[in-house]
């Protein structure tokens, strides 16, 4: 088929698409909905050339294991055998930038199948004036609409709502963009942001801070949330305001040498050591074993004694423990110098 041919088909179908949207309602996913609403992107196959691509020359996308991992199991035996009774019928999305990489915006599944079904080629079409933004926004538009976020683990879920919320606040810093008559820019942009990322997963704009903060975990320390067992939400929040990556390390490092969970009380404490400047890793050991905060202030052994009746005499009914910790301090400093005295 004659590539204005392609073209043309491609513009039909979009058309359709759009026609088909109107009639029946939006899509069931919200995400779907969120992407495809917006009228800034180019569409994705117009401006590209059509081509059979040689597999052995693309790049996936940056991370995109960790947003959208590849099929595995049946969905990938499937596509495998679809791919070797009838080819890959939708040419996947490539961007060639300006230092001659091939990278995968979409199709990184429809690659993976076909290297496994023994092609050599596939049918792509070829961006080459694509921006490093428009194709990051490009990527994530595409793979949402072929995903649930159901289908996802929690680490993937995090990351992949964290990344559409930046993606949208990047967008409304543009002033071709902004809707907004009151408040600051930046105001009003965060605003508009939490909202509609809010409405569109149905989550709290509380939630979707939290996930946000999630996201800027050091990587290990987030896949640990899939499970729950080792690290829970509550104190996983409270880490992530350890802002120095190599600490949370350290705290993985911790975690995972040893069989214990990590409490929100404790999440607390390792925070709040952070915010007072006194977190480091013998910080962290004292922290996760049970303890406080360590302190080079009382140097030597901590006694314990428990006072007989005998010695109630000496102190009020009320006394705190600090109060009476004083009196034999007291008591003490002056038995030894009367001694060394009488020496």
């Amino acid at each position: 088929m004659a590539r204005n041919k392609v073209q043309d088909a491609l513009r039909q179908r979009k058309r359709s698409e759009a026609e088909a949207a109107m009639a029946n309602g939006p899509p069931e996913e919200g995400a779907y909905q969120c992407f495809f609403n917006r009228d800034d992107l180019p569409s994705p196959m117009e401006g590209g050339t059509l081509c059979d691509f040689p597999l052995a020359q693309l790049s996936g996308f940056p991370d995109h294991e960790e947003h959208f991992p590849l099929y595995t199991g049946a969905r990938l035996e499937d596509m495998v055998e679809s791919i070797k009774r009838h080819g890959v019928q939708s040419p996947i999305l490539v961007w060639k930038t300006a230092e001659g990489t091939y990278i995968i915006i979409s199709g990184h599944n429809r690659v993976n199948a076909s290297k496994i079904a023994g092609l050599t080629t596939i049918p792509a079409v070829i961006r080459t004036d694509l921006t490093q933004e428009t194709a990051e926004d490009l990527f994530y538009e595409m793979n949402f609409r072929q995903r649930s976020l159901a289908d996802m683990l929690f680490s993937q879920r995090v990351l992949c709502i964290a990344a559409h919320y930046n993606m949208l606040k990047r967008q409304g810093r543009r002033t071709d963009l902004q809707t907004f008559e009151t408040t600051s820019p930046d105001t009003q942009e965060k605003s508009h942001t939490d909202v509609k990322i809010a409405q569109e997963y149905e989550l709290t704009r509380d939630k979707v801070s939290k996930y946000c903060r999630y996201a800027t975990l050091y990587r290990p320390l987030l896949l640990l949330m899939n499970s729950g067992k080792r690290l829970g939400q509550l104190a996983a929040y409270e880490i992530s305001f350890v802002e120095d990556h190599s600490l949370q390390e350290c705290i993985y490092q911790f975690i995972s040498e040893g069989s214990a969970s990590i409490s929100t009380a404790k999440g607390k404490k390792l925070r709040a050591a952070f915010e007072d400047g006194k977190l480091d890793a013998s910080q962290i050991k004292s922290i996760l074993s049970g303890g406080g905060l360590s302190t080079s202030k009382q140097p030597g052994r901590r006694v314990s004694v428990t006072l007989p009746p005998a010695f109630a005499p000496y102190f009020p009914p009320k006394a705190t423990t600090k109060q009476i910790e004083e009196t034999i301090q007291k008591a003490l400093a002056l038995y030894f110098k009367t001694m060394g005295n009488a020496s």
